[in-house]
């Protein structure tokens, strides 16, 4: 046999084997153990042009029908498919976005359906404006009590820059500052963070707000008994009378003005034989208020030498 006749059965061995490796592959792809398969696929944008801005519609993923060899599928489950959507052509308003797959990673795979098969975009021109900062208090019982003088806001404006929809509402940016009466009378600085709608950025977002916080007062008179702790002590008289000021939101707030308490010093301790003392009444005061009388300042102690309480009035 000749070296020539022998290079051809070569050939043709090789020729055989590639085609039957083929015909499995094919047969593998196209005709064994085909699955259907449902596939979620991430949505990534691009192209958007710098002056809009997509407000509603967006959508992060999408659903995808397949079918195909199973362990194609298997394998292309172990993946993260992605669809990139093209913003270019995006103009104010609704804008119809319909998907497509002109073309899978692999011919064996069919697409079938695409749920949803597109996405209305909605899209709105940003809108860049510079608004004046106004402060007001934070809700407070006192608030409607409290007066803002010298008040100075730095920088006085900011910009605002957002869909034209929620900018153009807007008129002013506001700072919200504590109501605490604790500041009367007293120059304060802080900085502030600005409230704003959402979906807006503001430059700056803090600015510095300097003021002198003034309180509307009203003047108040209470009654309040005075009652030892010890048992065998009688206070002479056994009550007083409180002439207080407080900030004219909490007048008539009777939880407020009933932390106004009368009581005796700790250390008030009158002797045994009966013999009375006097000592100066104490009164605690709740936040904001203020004391302007206490009538009378004195009060009498005596010890009952039999150990008997009593009291009486002056």
């Amino acid at each position: 046999m000749s070296s020539k006749t022998e290079t051809k059965r070569i050939y043709w061995r090789y020729l055989l084997a590639a085609f039957l490796l083929a015909s499995g592959l094919w047969y593998t792809l196209n005709a064994k153990d085909q699955v259907e398969r449902m596939i979620e696929v991430r949505l990534d944008y691009r192209g958007l042009p710098p002056n809009l801005v997509v407000t509603d519609g967006q959508l992060n993923k999408i659903s995808v029908r397949v079918r195909g060899p199973m362990e194609l599928l298997r394998a292309g489950a172990r993946e993260d498919p992605s669809y990139t959507v093209d913003l270019s052509g995006l103009t104010p308003g609704d804008n119809i976005i319909p998907f497509a797959f002109g073309s899978t990673p692999t011919r064996a795979f069919e697409v079938l359906e695409i749920i949803p098969s597109r996405m209305i975009l909605h899209v709105e021109r940003i809108k860049e404006v510079k608004l004046p900062v106004k402060v007001r208090f934070r809700a407070s019982p006192v608030s409607s009590s409290l007066r803002l003088t010298d008040l100075t806001v730095t920088p006085p404006t900011v910009t605002i820059r957002g869909p034209a929809s929620v900018v153009d509402p807007v008129k002013e940016i506001w700072a919200e500052i504590p109501a605490d009466v604790l500041g009367e009378d007293k120059e304060l600085t802080d900085d502030v963070a600005l409230l704003a709608p959402a979906g807006v950025e503001l430059v700056p977002r803090v600015v510095k707000v300097q003021r002198t916080l003034d309180v509307r007062r009203r003047t108040v008179t209470l009654q309040r008994d005075i009652v030892a702790e010890d048992e065998s002590v009688t206070v002479q008289p056994s009550h007083c009378t409180l002439t207080v000021s407080v900030p004219r939101s909490l007048a008539r707030d009777g939880n407020y003005l009933a932390q106004f308490q009368v009581s005796l010093p700790a250390d008030a301790d009158p002797p045994e034989d009966g013999t009375p003392v006097k000592t100066q009444l104490q009164v605690s005061t709740p936040q904001g208020g203020r004391i302007v009388r206490v009538s009378p300042e004195m009060v009498t102690l005596v010890r009952s030498p039999e150990g008997h309480s009593g009291s009486s009035g002056e």
